[in-house]
């Protein structure tokens, strides 16, 4: 049998066939990035194409990862939006040993007691009509990213899917406005949301066609909602649905380009109460990435709920990754593969994303058992 490439391995798993074993992706590229230039190379994280090409391509060749993740972390947008506009954004990248996907965004204060703390970009409606789209090929680190793209695409060969950048409008919107200035909007003064909301939705669908133009059909974003607000709140609010998910925009990608959509429930804990909500994105979207909850016997319900859509995940990033050992780390994923492997539509990956300090050995656990325990077909 000839040997079977990453996307022929995931796009049979997608399809609900069984390939010749179990894909295992990576979400996020920060914790390789790390891994090729060292922990203290932050500041320069994702402003060079070549170098962050270099790092997607060492996560599929040298580390073993089935599909190459092009987005580097999750300010890419509002960063642009800000740069399109004007607007001096606070930098994303600030200390040397910072995180760069929980970036310190000086939202400080207690939203409780305050409502408007910290120093948001957007406090008025005066404020969101200065907003304009993004240029994906002129703003912001955009243009690094579409840059990147096809410096993979022509390493790669198409042996590897890649995962573009897409990201929801409730989140580039807390960057812009702060997160409880952005839900009072929604209640109380929709025309500052609306203006807002639609500078990030034009942003993103100018942002994924320039993608697709260069190599990308498949794309990994964020859920913010369902699952902190539960499947029937979350489905009752019209605003909040095209605020996490916009169907329109999403689905007119889905019908112009065949782009299928991955999305994450962005948050370790329970994610089975928007399970419901999930559903109704069916189509469009193709794939859920999930993070930490309940473990295998979790994830297979889900897998179960939400078919025909792919699950994905869900390795503990923390008890497990970062701080497990590898024979731990490679029980986990045993037990994964055994409840949630058959019949395709899964892939292994971590429970959100790699924590950037995660010991390259527990990494390499998890796709050395993917490798040797993940060979269909697999028995239950």
């Amino acid at each position: 049998m000839t040997k079977m490439t990453s996307t022929q391995r995931i796009m049979m798993s997608v399809m609900g066939q069984e390939p010749d074993r179990v894909p295992v992706a990576s979400i996020l590229a920060d914790w390789a990035w790390g891994q090729v230039y060292g922990p203290d190379s932050f500041l320069e994280y994702s402003l060079d194409p070549e170098r962050l090409s270099k790092v997607v391509i060492w996560s599929c060749k040298e580390m073993g990862f089935d599909a190459g993740s092009i987005t580097p972390d999750t300010q890419l947008i509002w960063e642009a939006i800000a740069d399109a506009s004007g607007l001096s954004p606070y930098p994303t990248l600030k200390w040397k040993d910072f995180c760069c996907t929980h970036p310190h965004r000086l939202y400080e204060g207690d939203p409780i007691k305050e409502t408007m703390y910290g120093n948001p970009l957007v406090k008025t409606l005066k404020d969101a009509q200065k907003l304009k789209p993004a240029d994906p090929y002129k703003h912001g680190r955009l243009p690094v990213i579409l840059k990147t793209i096809e410096l993979v695409t022509k390493e790669l060969k198409g042996e590897y899917p890649l995962l573009g950048e897409y990201d929801c409008p409730v989140h580039v919107g807390a960057c812009l406005m702060g997160l409880p200035q952005m839900f009072i909007a929604m209640q109380k003064d929709l025309e500052l949301w609306k203006t807002v909301e639609k500078v990030i939705v034009d942003t993103l669908y100018e942002f994924v066609k320039a993608q697709i133009k260069v190599g990308v059909n498949l794309f990994g974003g964020p859920l913010m909602l369902p699952h902190s607000v539960g499947s029937e709140a979350f489905l009752k609010n019209p605003v909040w649905v095209e605020a996490d998910f916009p169907l329109g925009v999403v689905r007119r990608i889905w019908e112009e380009f065949q782009a299928g959509f991955v999305l994450h429930p962005c948050s370790v804990g329970p994610f089975e109460a928007g399970i419901e909500a999930y559903k109704t994105f069916l189509g469009p979207c193709v794939g859920f990435a999930f993070g930490e909850c309940g473990g295998a016997d979790a994830l297979a319900r889900a897998k179960k709920q939400l078919a025909p859509a792919t699950v994905i995940g869900n390795m503990h990033p923390v008890d497990l990754l970062l701080h497990g050992t590898p024979s731990e780390v490679e029980e986990a994923a045993i037990e994964l593969i055994k409840k949630c492997g058959p019949g395709g539509h899964y892939i292994l990956a971590a429970g959100c994303a790699l924590p950037k300090a995660a010991p390259i050995e527990n990494v390499q656990a998890m796709i050395a058992a993917a490798n040797k325990y993940g060979k269909y077909p697999i028995i239950q």
